[in-house]
């Protein structure tokens, strides 16, 4: 056990998150977030470890930080939030980290609980209007458990809890209310566990004889076809992936990728598109895959054998999906495509000739796609408003292997050119807008030595809250550069339009209420008022010498840098 001197809970629990691991509190405070920020000077004061204080200015801003730094580091984050009314403004934010499988600890205060006699009991108006009769409740659909800390006596329980569940597979979000007099409890030593004997790092594997169905049905295969949005997120499981698909010249196709799960050099990545390949297939592997494909566009044929490897092959958390699955392989996708791959090794000669013919092709379909994207980039680069191929074509060139790019909607994954696993991230599938600055920020005090570069549509930059985002870089010396994609409209909602009533009368009168975010502001104006770079761009010729001033501006300069580049509508 560990002892150490303390004079409240608050500085307990700051120690004890310190020596777990959690290098930020990202934290949005209110009145409840008294104790805290009086532990937090102390233990200044004295020169004692804590998690560093991190304000982000909004919730939203906050959670998504938090998100961010889980994002690219791979271990949990915490943050901290007001009460019941900053528990509602993460509440998207919280939603993106659940579906996504983020590793988080969400803790807010509780509002105080007694209305005299105790200290931090309620001395303010707003300490009776704020209380929830269960505060949990907004959230509890996504988050993996929940408990509101009770005495001093099990704090070290609770915390130690708290880190377990948010680690343990599937990782999430898991929610602590923290009643400000618990907080303010006083105590002179402070007890806990050397390690966190709740932790387990046991990973699952699938069971022997699926995955030996699981070979069967793809040593018969002819016109395979291999599907992956999420692998991702664990490096050496796209290792795992490229060597099966290397032996046995499997195409790949990136399905609305959250992560870079294939490297696009590689002469088996196919794009990013089922639409060309999946009615041919006689074969579906899904990897990580939560939506493989739109059933309402596309799918395979109805005898096609669909086999899913996942942590959670049926997704259970989803209300509702439907997606076959005639074979599955639950648990640690390496640890099965690993089992594939052996289950197979003495297979691969007697079908010599089927793989060489296939990996032929393979390469040929690879050539094509590559070939598409850049003539597609290319002849578009003249056009203005600038083209949004054209845009990412640019962003794509001028990434260095440093660069992380995070993606809120617009940018073209296809025109980057993505090969290594942590080099890029997409929108969290929830679709909680906002999201991209505030996580961009997490993701480079994450990982400081990389450039992060985060684009978003307007849309997107407006629900981000970008003063309070922009304000948070430059606090926390978290330079990064945001290119928005503006095309002063909900993009999106207009193209859902357009496929509900193709012939309706928004389309034939070319009129869509609603969808209009003009007069566009100059954003680039925003972005200089708190103290970083801004620059209109409207000339695509242009677009390759901005991308680079920007670059500059975060590299050398050690400034944040946003591009408002004007783009076309759709």
């Amino acid at each position: 056990m560990k002892t150490v001197d303390v004079e409240t809970a608050a500085e307990a629990l700051l120690f004890m998150l310190r020596d777990r691991g959690i290098q930020y509190l990202f934290a949005n405070p209110g009145t409840d977030a008294a104790p805290l920020i009086e532990a937090f000077a102390r233990l200044k004061a004295l020169g004692r470890p804590a998690p560093i204080p991190v304000v982000a200015p909004h919730e939203m801003c906050a959670v998504s930080m938090a998100h961010g730094y889980a994002m690219v580091t791979g271990r949990p984050a915490a943050v901290f939030v007001h009460v019941s009314v900053g528990t509602a403004n993460a509440a998207a934010g919280i939603m993106n980290a659940s579906r996504q499988g983020v590793p988080m600890i969400v803790m807010a205060g509780r509002n105080p609980i007694f209305e005299k006699g105790a200290v931090g009991a309620r001395d303010r108006r707003i300490h009776w209007a704020q209380e929830s009769f269960d505060q949990a409740a907004m959230i509890r659909e996504y988050i993996k458990w929940d408990y509101e800390l009770r005495d001093f006596a099990q704090l070290d329980i609770v915390v130690d809890r708290a880190m377990a569940l948010a680690k343990t597979h599937p990782q999430g979000p898991v929610y602590l209310t923290l009643p400000r007099e618990r907080l303010s409890a006083r105590q002179k030593e402070f007890s806990f566990s050397r390690t966190n004997r709740f932790d387990t790092e046991a990973s699952t594997q699938a069971d022997s004889a699926s995955v030996e169905r699981a070979a069967s049905l793809l040593e018969k295969a002819e016109r395979p076809l291999v599907l992956a949005s999420h692998l991702g997120r664990d490096p050496g499981a796209v290792a795992d992936l490229v060597r099966l698909a290397e032996e046995w010249a499997l195409p790949v196709v990136e399905s609305f990728p959250f992560s870079v799960n294939f490297p696009a050099d590689n002469p088996s990545h196919l794009g990013y598109s089922v639409d060309p390949y999946l009615a041919d297939a006689d074969l579906v592997i899904a990897v990580e895959a939560d939506v493989p494909w739109i059933p309402s566009r596309t799918g395979p044929g109805v005898q096609v054998p669909v086999v899913q490897i996942a942590r959670d092959p049926l997704y259970g958390r989803y209300p509702i999906r439907g997606f076959p699955l005639d074979v599955a392989l639950a648990g640690d996708p390496a640890l099965s495509l690993s089992a594939l791959r052996e289950c197979l090794t003495d297979r691969k000669d007697h079908h010599a000739k089927r793989l060489s013919d296939r990996a032929v092709l393979c390469g040929k379909l690879h050539r094509d796609a590559v070939e598409s994207s850049r003539k597609r980039a290319e002849a578009e680069a003249g056009r203005a408003p600038i083209s949004m191929n054209w845009l990412s074509r640019c962003l794509g060139e001028a990434a260095g292997e440093d660069v992380v790019f995070l993606n809120e909607y617009d940018l073209k994954v296809d025109q980057l050119g993505l090969r290594r696993p942590g080099s890029y991230f997409g929108s969290p599938a929830v679709s909680g807008l906002g999201w991209g600055f505030g996580a961009a920020i997490g993701a480079k005090l994450g990982a400081p030595e990389k450039t992060i570069v985060c684009a978003l549509g307007d849309g997107a930059y407006l629900f981000s809250n970008p003063v309070a985002c922009h304000l948070a870089c430059t606090a926390n010396d978290a330079p990064v550069l945001v290119v928005v994609f503006n095309n002063r409209s909900w993009n999106a909602v207009r193209e859902a339009v357009r496929d509900v009533a193709p012939d309706g009368w928004a389309v034939s009168n070319k009129d869509f209420p609603l969808v209009s975010l003009e007069p566009s502001p100059r954003y680039e104006r925003i972005a200089e008022d708190c103290g970083g770079f801004g620059e209109r761009v409207e000339n695509p010729a242009e677009v390759p010498a901005a991308i680079q001033r920007g670059l500059r501006e975060v590299r050398e300069n050690g400034r944040s840098a946003l591009l408002n580049v004007i783009c076309a509508s759709s």
